[in-house]
């Protein structure tokens, strides 16, 4: 009984393992209007990544660390920029809901 106890246990550790290193790190937000967004940029010193946004919703996965978003927007609307956007290791920062301006 101990035997399977034993394994049964190093079995759920190895799974919490390997399971946590699937976990991203990233930023998420919603766009208004949700026609107003083309592009989403998330830069950091020399990193950029861009997403682009689904009905108005975005996730984009990034390394962990200071982020800032650039919405490159459709006219009429103007482009919205966000800093200091901190991300942590295997987390998703949400920053709301990004209106955008006319």
């Amino acid at each position: 009984m101990k035997t399977i106890l034993l394994v049964v246990s190093f079995a759920s550790l190895a799974i919490a393992f390997i399971a946590g290193k699937d976990l991203k790190s990233g930023i998420n937000g919603t766009i208004d209007p949700p026609e107003g967004a083309r592009k989403i940029w998330a830069i950091s010193g020399t990193d950029s990544v861009q997403g682009a946004p689904l009905t108005g919703a975005f996730s984009i996965d990034v390394k962990p660390g200071n982020w800032s978003l650039l919405v490159e927007a459709v006219s009429p609307y103007k482009n919205a920029v966000i800093n200091n956007i901190l991300v942590l290791e295997s987390q998703s920062t949400d920053v709301g809901v990004i209106k955008l301006r006319e």
